[in-house]
């Protein structure tokens, strides 16, 4: 059974409405169609939040309108349809989709309760999915030199979220040869962190190019954006030749297909091969 992704909206959970079309096997202009002849009875089940994408074609481009549902109204609208067994396990997958991204919450609060400082509320936060110790030390100093690196960004007047997206990406390529959302497509991930279901050795080498970015960054003394995109190329630089070297003397790949999503949380290690 697929999972269902389950966003955060203003703090609530919900499910995107094409999500459901799909799962109900329903064209989802009909969904849609459902959803404002019902709206008023749907609205007393909370807001609902309307959205509109433009998809880019090669000539011009088409306008989907679409919105946001919450358990509440997830559950009345898939009332509203004949179950065969597709719909079926569609209700089943969307009842448990829900039940996980409660219990993510009540785990993330029981967290924040136990903890007042961040990077050990990240260690309890691991630990509680399941992580290995091994595993957290590496992801804990990953964090810290990345926080170190944002910190000599921020003292240089980069504060922008798209300016971070721009260097992140850089220092990525450089790295592993890919983009941080080629990274993500290749484990199968959608909204969820990426370094999160790195492997250590994957960590590791992001560390090596933060690391290599923020001494470049102050051995330059670089100020405009321009030197700093060029600090962050040639961090994961050093990091990239890194890798292709341990890669030709081990005759494995660094970047790996293995994530840390629930389903497979249970067998999670380090593949012993992966030529």
């Amino acid at each position: 059974m697929e999972q269902l992704e389950i966003q955060k909206l203003n703090g609530i959970q919900v499910v995107d409405s094409r999500i459901i079309a799909k799962g109900l096997n329903i064209k989802h202009q009909n969904l849609m169609e459902t959803i404002k002849k019902y709206q008023s009875r749907l609205e007393q089940l909370g807001s609902l939040t309307f959205e509109t994408e433009t998809r880019k074609r090669a000539i011009g481009g088409t306008t989907v309108n679409f919105c946001y549902l919450n358990e509440l109204q997830c559950s009345f609208v898939v009332t509203l349809s004949r179950n065969t067994e597709e719909v079926v396990d569609f209700k089943l997958s969307l009842v448990i989709a829900f039940d996980n991204a409660k219990k993510e919450v009540k785990l993330l609060e029981e967290v924040i309760n136990e903890s007042e400082n961040y990077l050990e509320k990240k260690r309890l936060y691991y630990q509680k999915q399941g992580y290995s110790d091994v595993w957290i030390e590496k992801r804990l100093k990953s964090i810290e030199v990345r926080d170190e690196l944002e910190g000599i960004w921020r003292e240089r007047g980069i504060n922008s979220t798209q300016q971070y997206a721009v260097l992140t990406s850089i220092i990525s390529k450089g790295t592993f040869g890919i983009t941080p959302k080629q990274h993500s497509e290749l484990k199968g991930l959608k909204k969820q962190s990426l370094r999160d279901n790195m492997t250590r050795l994957e960590l590791a080498f992001m560390i090596l190019a933060e690391e290599a970015t923020a001494e470049f960054t102050e051995a330059r003394d670089a100020q405009t954006y321009q030197d700093i995109k060029e600090c962050a190329t040639d961090g994961g630089n050093i990091a990239g030749n890194a890798r292709l070297e341990l890669e030709t003397q081990t005759g494995r790949k660094v970047v790996s297909t293995l994530n840390f999503l629930p389903e497979n949380r249970s067998s999670y290690q380090i593949p012993k091969n992966t030529k």
